[in-house]
């Protein structure tokens, strides 16, 4: 029997691979499932299981959304610059891209 349980089910390919890196870098370990029929979804996609979908362990359920939920709060925020390499991020990014600082840290 799977231990697996859906978490999200995403718009397209672009955020299902968002959300998966977002979950990965947590530790998480992700399926993502029905990648395949996104070009069908293209013709149906409000159909069930025509768009990607993340799932997780169900151990895991309640610390994903929690993830998810983390992100939502973050929303657009404020730009800043990474103490580290001097990169400008945009206010959702909670992580900078180049050197992997996790905004709100030090060095």
């Amino acid at each position: 029997m799977s231990d697996w349980t859906q978490l999200i089910t995403a718009d397209d390919p672009i955020e299902a691979g968002f959300l998966r890196g977002l979950l990965e870098s947590a530790g998480l370990e992700v399926q993502v499932r029905s990648m395949e029929l996104w070009t069908a979804a293209v013709e149906i996609y409000y159909s069930e299981g025509a768009r990607p979908s993340i799932w997780v362990h169900e151990r895991d359920l309640e610390r994903a959304k929690g993830i998810l939920a983390r992100r939502e709060e973050a929303g657009d925020g404020e730009p800043w610059t990474c103490p580290d390499c001097d990169e400008r991020l945009e206010g959702q990014f909670t992580t900078c891209w180049r050197c992997g600082h996790t905004r709100g840290t030090r060095g």
